[in-house]
């Protein structure tokens, strides 16, 4: 990477960081270019180089978690009845929890369920035998973007092993309750 686009990545990540520490203090909605570029310490110049709006921060801090979440990935093949991919994402999300929380505080949450969706039907794709099928992933992403909140929010107590454990269990009932 060059020196130039090193150095921009350096601006969005200290602006991504400001964005972070200041939605764990107030709602996003009342948050300022003008406060994110003080709290980063770069130029307002840099913060419109780089971003359009306020909004774009947040586009950027999900698609960068994105990225990190498909680096990490043990495999291509990603499936929610399958224990190795979902002790993945419970560790994944662990290790990352206060981006997580930060979304969810700053009540902008669904973006990050998108991306969850996204990597769901990426992984089993949106083609299924029967339209109806279709639904599973976005029941299985909904399911498990719920079920991770709740355990974020509540200290993360569970170990990610128990977590994946007790989804998969969940999700087997439903199955034989389904069939």
């Amino acid at each position: 990477m060059d020196k130039r686009k090193k150095a921009n990545q350096q601006v969005k990540d200290r602006l991504f960081a400001a964005l972070l520490t200041s939605v764990g203090e107030r709602d996003f909605s009342q948050l300022k270019v003008t406060e994110l570029v003080e709290r980063s310490g770069v130029a307002r110049a840099s913060f419109y180089r780089n971003f359009d709006s306020m909004e774009g921060i947040v586009d950027y801090g999900i698609q960068r978690m994105a990225s990190l979440y498909h680096e990490g990935k043990p495999s291509a093949r990603e499936d929610f009845h399958d224990r190795q991919a979902m002790l993945y994402r419970f560790r994944f999300f662990y290790d990352h929890a206060d981006v997580v929380l930060a979304f969810h505080r700053a009540h902008v949450s669904p973006a990050l369920l998108d991306v969850i969706t996204d990597c769901e039907i990426d992984a089993s794709g949106d083609m299924t035998a029967s339209p109806i099928e279709r639904y599973e992933s976005y029941y299985f992403a909904g399911a498990f973007y719920n079920m991770l909140v709740c355990w974020l929010e509540g200290g993360m107590r569970e170990a990610p092993e128990a977590m994946a454990d007790e989804f998969l269990r969940i999700a087997g009932e439903h199955e034989v309750l389904c069939n």
